[in-house]
């Protein structure tokens, strides 16, 4: 049994899903057709999409995509498999699924960063927290949104591009806000730039905010050739802050990181103050 296989585990029950059993069948409901880059080809296509029809689509030979849809493991790369996914019409989640099963990763730009309305319910959240700052990020720590609070705590979330990143590494602002900047503020969020910039090679928005940080800062260059701590979020971190809006007295807060379901490429941050603090006098 190929190691993609469905199989049983002591008790009889299923352990797994069969890509290969997943493949047949979405293959198995497109009817080739209907499939116009097929038409006035030789032989005539029947209804049913064959194995070299899927090749031929995918410009691969047929005993390639027969390996896929058999199971066995190779070095698929991630534009075959969105060929495939193409041209078996799958949908959302069962190109998800491909991915998962056959690489371990989800698909590329799986989420455009751009042209992305919020999903209603992750909006309304959003604008109802009336009790903590929160805001919206995405993957390149671009505010995609802010509540009222949050642009009250913190005013450069409302200016345009605002980037947190920019923001906390470069503004001289961020290092009089941000107490501790060095070591409680830069050496995280710089660990967090680490793991973005061993991600996606073909993100070039991600590769070129690390690139921006390192060249316009000295201290973040420093620190990136001295440490090697890789963080992927904060949350639970505490802050502290000195803040205009709360007198500029010190406060210490926590942040709270949320991924919204419907939209992965999403961060749902909240900022809550710590326990036994009650607020600027």
């Amino acid at each position: 049994m190929s190691e993609w296989e469905v199989a049983l585990d002591g008790d009889g029950r299923v352990d797994g899903e069969s890509i290969s059993r997943l493949l047949r069948a979405w293959r198995a409901r497109v009817d080739a057709r209907t499939v116009p880059e097929l038409r006035g080809t030789v032989p005539r296509p029947g209804r049913r999409l064959s194995q070299a029809q899927v090749a031929r689509l995918t410009g691969v030979s047929e005993g390639w995509y027969r390996t896929l849809e058999a199971g066995r493991r190779q070095d698929f790369s991630e534009s075959f498999l969105l060929r495939v996914a193409q041209a078996l019409r799958l949908s959302e989640a069962e190109t998800l699924t491909l991915f998962l099963a056959v690489c371990g990763r989800r698909p590329p730009g799986e989420l455009s960063r751009e042209h992305k309305d919020l999903p209603h319910g992750v909006k309304a959240l959003l604008e109802q927290q009336v009790s903590y700052p929160a805001y919206l990020s995405d993957v390149a720590w671009n505010v995609v949104a802010a509540n009222s609070l949050m642009g009250e705590w913190f005013p450069w979330v409302l200016r345009p591009g605002a980037n947190l990143m920019r923001w906390a590494l470069l503004d001289p602002e961020a290092r009089e806000q941000m107490l501790d900047w060095e070591d409680n503020c830069a050496r995280a969020y710089l660990a967090m730039l680490r793991v973005a910039a061993n991600g996606d090679p073909g993100d070039t928005e991600l590769r070129t905010l690390v690139r921006d940080i390192l060249d316009a800062d000295a201290d973040c260059r420093r620190i990136w050739a001295e440490e090697h701590d890789v963080v992927e979020h904060r949350d639970g971190h505490v802050f502290r802050l000195r803040l205009p809006y709360h007198g500029n007295v010190e406060t210490r807060v926590t942040t709270h990181v949320l991924l919204p379901i419907q939209r992965p490429d999403l961060r749902f941050v909240f900022i809550t103050p710590l326990e036994g603090w009650s607020g600027p006098r």
